[in-house]
C-alpha cells in the first residue's frame, strides 16, 4: 500500500478531451481510467414563434479522467491539464484531487523527469474544500432529479450510469422489485452548501425510504468546478459563472454564496472517520473476486461501472492508443470491515503474477438517514 499518492479526478467536455489526450500523452501517464458520462444544464429557448420562452435540461457528453499520481507532482500535473484545456473556461468541466491508499500488485513507472519539471511551474492553486456527493439511484430517477437541483442554481450534475449488485442479490424472489440499472450522479459544491444539498436530494430522491436510493459524500480540492448551471444567450459582457469565480477570489472563499440556513454551518467539523470508500478496478473475474470476498467479510452492497484504461506511454504521433476495458467495483462500508477484507483477500489469487488491479481507499460519509 502506498498512501503518498493523489488521485485527480478530471471531468471533461467532449470539445476539450483530444487537448487532454494530448496533454496526458506528453506527460506519458501509465495508467488513467477514463469513463463516459455527462454534464446537465439549464438551457433557455424561445417557445413557439417566439412566445412563452421555457427553459429546458440539457445534457454534454463528457469524460471523467481518473489519475492516481505521486502527491508530490499533484500540483504541477493539475495546473498542466487546466492550461492545456483551458479548462476554467465556463462549460468545460471540472477538476477535483483528493489524498488516497493506493493498494496495487505492481508499482507504477512514471516519468519522473518529465513531472519533475512542473514542479518549477506549479503556481498557486485554490485549495478550498469542497464536498462530492455521490448519489445511487434508480436509472429512471436520475434526471428528475438532477433538474430538482439544477432549479436551485448550486451546481452543475455529473452523471453517469451503472449497476447496483451485492445487496439486491440476498433479497431472493423480491430483488426483482429492484431494478439493477443504477444512475450515478455527483454534485460538487463548497462545504458550506453540503448539508443543505444534502437535506435537498434526501428529500427529492425520497432516500429516506429503505431501497430508494444511497448517498455518501468525502471531501476533495476543486482547482475548478464547473459553475456553468444555465446556457443562454449572453447579454452581459461576463457570464454568470466569470462573475461568481471573480468574487470567490475577491471574497477569499465561496462562503458569500452559501446556500445553508445557518452562518458558518461547516458539514465535516465532527467528521466520522469509519465509513471506508473501497474503489476496486481490474478485469471481470478479478473484480468479482474482490466483490464477492467483499460480501463474505460484511460489506452489504457494490455499484459497478465500466471503465476504459488508457496508457499513455511510448506513444508516437498516428499511433493508436493502447486501451483495455475494464471494471470499477465501488464499495462504501466500515473501516472494520475493510480492514478484515484486506487481510483475507491474500488467499484469493488476487495477488498471483500477472494481475493489474488497483485498488483506491479514502474516507466517506453517511448520512444517518440512508438505507441502501
Amino acid at each position: 500500500m502506498k498512501t503518498d499518492f493523489t488521485s485527480i479526478l478530471c471531468v471533461a467536455d467532449m470539445n476539450i478531451t483530444d487537448a487532454l489526450d494530448k496533454c496526458l500523452g506528453d506527460l506519458a501517464l501509465p495508467e488513467v481510467f477514463v469513463q463516459r458520462a455527462k454534464q446537465m444544464c439549464l438551457v433557455d429557448k424561445q417557445g413557439f414563434l417566439g412566445f412563452r420562452p421555457v427553459t429546458k435540461m440539457e445534457e454534454n457528453r463528457a469524460l471523467i479522467y481518473r489519475i492516481n499520481i505521486p502527491a508530490k507532482y499533484e500540483e504541477g500535473v493539475i495546473n498542466r491539464i487546466i492550461e492545456a484545456t483551458d479548462l476554467r473556461m465556463g462549460g468545460r468541466g471540472s477538476i477535483f484531487t483528493q489524498p488516497i491508499g493506493l493498494h496495487r500488485f505492481e508499482s507504477l513507472s512514471f516519468d519522473t523527469e518529465k513531472l519533475e519539471k512542473l514542479r518549477g511551474n506549479e503556481g498557486k492553486l485554490p485549495h478550498e474544500e469542497h464536498v462530492l456527493l455521490t448519489c445511487i439511484v434508480t436509472r429512471s430517477l436520475g434526471d428528475s432529479l438532477a433538474r430538482a437541483i439544477l432549479d436551485q442554481g448550486v451546481c452543475v450534475p455529473i452523471a453517469f450510469f451503472g449497476d447496483g449488485v451485492g445487496m439486491r442479490d440476498k433479497l431472493g424472489l423480491m430483488r426483482i422489485t429492484v431494478p439493477v440499472e443504477k444512475e450515478i450522479i455527483w454534485f460538487a459544491v463548497p462545504r458550506s452548501d453540503a448539508t443543505h444539498l444534502e437535506r435537498s436530494i434526501i428529500a427529492k430522491a425520497r432516500l429516506d425510504v429503505p431501497g430508494q436510493g444511497f448517498l455518501y459524500k468525502f471531501f476533495v480540492h476543486a482547482p475548478v468546478v464547473n459553475l456553468r448551471v444555465r446556457h443562454g444567450s449572453q447579454v452581459h459582457a461576463a457570464t454568470m459563472e466569470q462573475v461568481i469565480t471573480a468574487l470567490d477570489e475577491v471574497q477569499g472563499s465561496s462562503e458569500w454564496r452559501r446556500f445553508g440556513s445557518r452562518k458558518g454551518e461547516m458539514p465535516g467539523k465532527d467528521k466520522n472517520d469509519n465509513n471506508r470508500a473501497l474503489f476496486f478496478i481490474g478485469e471481470e473475474e478479478e473484480v468479482e473476486i474482490f466483490r464477492r470476498m467483499a460480501m463474505e467479510n460484511g460489506a452489504r452492497g457494490a455499484t459497478l461501472n465500466q471503465l476504459e484504461m488508457r496508457s499513455y506511454t511510448g506513444q508516437k504521433a498516428g499511433q493508436e492508443m493502447e486501451s483495455k476495458s475494464r471494471l470499477l467495483c465501488d464499495i462504501v462500508t466500515s473501516r472494520a470491515i475493510e480492514e478484515k477484507l484486506l487481510k483475507n483477500i491474500n488467499g484469493t489469487g488476487l495477488f498471483d503474477k500477472g494481475k493489474s488491479w488497483v485498488l483506491k481507499t479514502f474516507d466517506a460519509e453517511l448520512s444517518s438517514v440512508i438505507r441502501r
